[in-house]
């Protein structure tokens, strides 16, 4: 056996046979390694362990930014039902939009509704990763920060690297500073929301949430702002031109930076063609069609419909709050009649100019162009001048060119082009009506144009209305205002309302908002009560003089409009001439109180002072009121609430309200042959038959009394009954048909005389005249129908004959009797009820002076008419 190994022996040694005595092959001899080897195994090392400690660092480093940058970052768990601010859209009754509220435009999108050319045309633009990326886009971000390095002090916009998610986190969850910070946070919320979302419900987000310019919020406004299209309407250019906005929409609006804008969209397309989104020869099309923007048509604005949107915008508030208001995307459906508004606020309009040209004088031009200006190109100085708030849609704005004593040039333009200028006159008569006051009433007549208009005068004219041998008319907004109120008294649906001259002069709604005295209006109810009371409407009352002591010691002591007194006259004719005398001795013998319970259950006043000027209209009350209360007896008796707003649908398709008298009994269970059976709530104010003795006699007032002037030409049963109040500081007229009741105010903000003989009929007449002509063409003729077991009969007074209702009981000239109606009317038989059946307890005082031994003005002078009292108070109570 060999002996043991010794250092240097091999393992195995070799067995091949050696010759015996040959010599040892030699062995190699190792190289050493040289210098350039050892060092670039070193460096290799080196920057293995300088790269290992990076990583490690950047991980560190990473994880400890990451730390701190996450804590307070909002949370991402609201995104999931994230509801974005959507504007009220509100209708008019035939679901023509007139007004939508809120700060932000924008229609919301449920993703199967987005068509995929167009958000594909956004992601081709923002993010071609988007479905695959992990919210964030690492290569872009690290060019980013390349770039940005290279750009430091330079002052420019970071170059973003923004994915469509992180784009929803900073419109959603973050603000829009750009720093480093925000940054971070981006990028950190973005990973969570793409973990805690489906792609689908991130691209919803974001094309409904991104501001595209021109007050459009998501891709569905901007389609209508920029098109006037829906999104399923797009074509491959526009969808284009919209995904090319969110970079920045100033500068690539197709309004403002057309070119910009072309070579924007022509970009996007390149884009979708690379991507597979369109085909090259769609994309070829798509980049040779011309860029025609077209703006949206939005709301068409109804005139004078800014007072009742106001209106239902304050029901909103009141309903649902500011918040909900304005962001909650709610549909309104209102009864307004676009139609009718439009002839209602024309109707007012025309009788406040004819009123100011009758009463009023000139109060000056709205501006002045220079001489220069005048000299140079005058069109295109009036060019520039702003159009004042409250211009009627057919006047212009015109310049005075020149003037003789006889004659004023005037010049104005055609729309907005300065080129289309036109030219007219105005004579000196024609001029008349403005000249100033003396002492509150016109002064003397102008000699020459000179003394009223000047070259150089800008002042409103109307180029349709030729006036006494000119070719316009001149013309001004008025000082003096008016309203009107019309509502179908069966649905209490209000069709109509102007507030004044123009809500964007004065949103001062004085439909609903100006409390004045309703004088003789407020009549109706004033015998509605004595017919309550079993008082005939041919029962004889005394035209007579009228005292009485009122609580602070006053003696009242009214008088009729005509300063006259005609004895005895029927109940029917003195609502028929507005007799104030007539109708206090009236109040006095059925009760004060027994009056003032009507005047609150009908809701004229919330509540009325037991005194006499009271029940002639010496109270405040509103237009919203008195037609309520007038609609209430259009329906005989029952009570009627006016509604603007119809229903309320939230943006899911949910009922939130609903009109009550909207409400339908058999709709959804009734069959097809049916017609539908409307709910009609509302308490029975006042017993029927009573109302119809007093619609009766309205009708009296607008055929024979004091409304004639309000129906020349209308041939049909009307009802309705005039108020001027004292020192003719406002005139009304309100009247109804079976189908419809319509109120008017006319007077000044702050009270004052209206002219001498300014009555409600004359004054208020003509405007509810032109109006309802227009609104009850086309309508039945309905009559007013007799409740069943009252009589008709015709009654005489004065050579006037005209027909009345009577009671099951009652008989024709049975309380023709001087003496009667001043005795007691729980004589007659009958009793006031209210509206529970309880019998209200009767308020008689026959005192005529609160003395009892005085002597009763209802048997002086039955003989002849009395003579007038010494002093007649006109300052308390209405007038005609």
């Amino acid at each position: 056996m060999p002996g043991p190994l010794k250092a240097g022996d091999r393992l195995a040694k070799d067995k091949s046979p050696r010759t015996k005595g040959a010599p040892a092959p030699k062995r190699p001899r190792k190289q050493r390694p040289g210098l350039a080897r050892v060092a670039g195994g070193v460096l290799a090392r080196g920057v293995y362990r300088l790269a290992l400690l990076g990583i490690v660092a950047g991980v560190v480093i990473g994880g400890g930014v990451f730390l701190y940058f996450s804590n307070g970052l909002p949370s991402v768990a609201k995104l999931r039902h994230y509801e974005p601010p959507l504007e009220t859209r509100i209708y008019a009754d035939n679901f023509r939009l007139i007004a939508a509220l809120g700060t932000q435009h924008r229609i919301y999108v449920p993703y199967n509704r987005i068509p995929q050319l167009v958000s594909r045309a956004f992601i081709s633009a923002e993010d071609r990763n988007f479905w695959t990326e992990p919210g964030i886009d690492p290569l872009a971000i690290v060019r980013a920060g390349f770039v940005d390095m290279t750009r430091l002090g330079s002052h420019e916009r970071p170059l973003g690297a923004s994915t469509i998610t992180m784009q929803v986190v900073k419109n959603m969850l973050l603000d829009n500073r750009i720093d480093f910070a925000r940054k971070v946070k981006e990028a950190i919320l973005a990973l969570r929301v793409n973990r805690a979302m489906s792609k689908k419900r991130i691209l919803t987000l974001y094309l409904n949430e991104i501001y595209l310019g021109q007050n459009a919020w998501g891709v569905a406004a901007a389609a209508e702002a920029y098109f006037d299209k829906p999104l399923s309407k797009l074509t491959i250019a526009e969808a284009a031109t919209l995904g090319g906005l969110p970079k920045a929409p100033t500068n690539y609006n197709p309004f403002l930076h057309p070119k910009r804008a072309l070579n924007r969209r022509n970009w996007v397309i390149g884009r979708m063609r690379d991507d597979g989104v369109i085909t090259s020869a769609e994309a070829q099309t798509a980049i040779a069609s011309p860029l025609l923007p077209k703006a949206a048509a939005g709301t068409r604005p109804v005139p004078g419909a800014g007072y009742f949107i106001n209106a239902v915008e304050a029901q909103l508030v009141q309903m649902f709050g500011q918040k909900t208001t304005m962001e909650g995307g709610l549909i309104v459906r209102t009864s307004l009649d676009p139609r009718l508004q439009a002839t209602a606020m024309d109707a007012m309009r025309n009788r406040l100019e004819a009123y100011d040209h009758e009463f009023g004088f000139y109060h000056g031009p709205v501006t002045r162009l220079t001489v220069a200006d005048l000299s140079n190109n005058w069109a295109a100085a009036l060019a520039k001048q702003t159009t004042p708030a409250g211009l009627r849609r057919r006047w212009r704005l015109g310049v005075v060119v020149s003037e003789t004593p006889a004659l004023a040039h005037i010049g104005w333009i055609q729309g907005d082009n300065a080129a289309a200028t036109r030219t007219g006159t105005i004579t000196l008569a024609a001029l008349q009506w403005g000249r100033p006051l003396v002492n509150g009433h016109p002064g003397p007549l102008l000699r020459s144009v000179g003394q009223m208009l000047k070259p150089g005068d800008v002042i409103m004219i109307d180029p349709h209305k030729p006036a006494k041998g000119g070719t316009v008319s001149l013309e001004q907004i008025p000082v003096v205002e008016g309203s009107m109120l019309s509502m179908n008294p069966e649905t209490g649906r209000v069709s109509i309302m102007v507030g004044g001259w123009s809500n964007r002069m004065s949103p001062y709604n004085r439909a609903t908002q100006a409390h004045r005295q309703p004088g003789s209006s407020i009549k109706p109810f004033d015998y509605l009560t004595a017919m309550q009371a079993g008082i005939q409407p041919d029962a004889t009352i005394l035209d007579a003089p009228f005292t009485q002591r009122l609580a602070d010691g006053q003696l009242y002591r009214p008088g009729n409009y005509e300063m006259s007194f005609l004895g005895p006259v029927p109940v029917f004719y003195a609502i028929e001439q507005s007799l104030n005398l007539a109708t206090l001795h009236l109040v006095r013998r059925v009760g004060l109180a027994n009056v003032a319970a009507n005047f609150e259950k009908f809701r004229i006043v919330h509540h009325m002072p037991l005194i006499y000027p009271a029940a002639i209209g010496a109270l405040d009350t509103t237009l919203w009121r008195m037609v309520r209360g007038y609609a209430a007896l259009d329906e005989y008796g029952r009570q009627v609430e006016p509604s603007l707003i119809d229903s309320v649908t939230a943006p899911d398709g949910h009922i939130l309200y609903q009109a009550p008298d909207q409400s339908c009994a058999n709709c959804m269970d009734g069959s097809a042959s049916q017609l539908p059976v409307l709910n009609r709530p509302g308490a029975q104010l006042a017993d029927p038959n009573s109302v119809y003795q007093v619609i009766m006699m309205m009708r009296n007032v607008v055929e024979h009394g004091t409304g004639v002037p309000a129906v020349v030409g209308l041939n049909r049963p009307i009802a309705g009954k005039t108020g001027t109040t004292n020192n003719f500081n406002d005139a009304w007229f309100l009247g109804f048909v079976p189908q419809m009741v319509t109120g008017c105010w006319i007077g000044y903000d702050t009270p004052r005389d209206l002219g001498p003989n300014q009555t409600g009929g004359n004054v208020c007449g003509p405007a509810w005249n032109q109006f309802m002509k227009v609104a009850l063409k086309g309508q039945p003729v309905i009559d007013f129908p007799t409740p069943p077991g009252m009589t008709l009969a015709r009654v005489s007074f004065d050579s006037q004959t005209v027909t009345e209702a009577f009671k099951p009981g009652q008989v024709p000239g049975s309380q023709s009797n001087l003496g009667l109606v001043a005795d007691n009317p729980l004589g007659l038989g009958g009793s006031l009820a209210n509206s529970g059946g309880q019998t209200v307890q009767h308020d008689f005082n026959p005192a005529s002076d609160g003395n009892p031994g005085s002597p009763n003005p209802a048997t002086q002078g039955q003989g002849n008419p009395p003579p007038a009292p010494a002093s007649v108070d006109k300052s308390l109570g209405g007038l005609y």
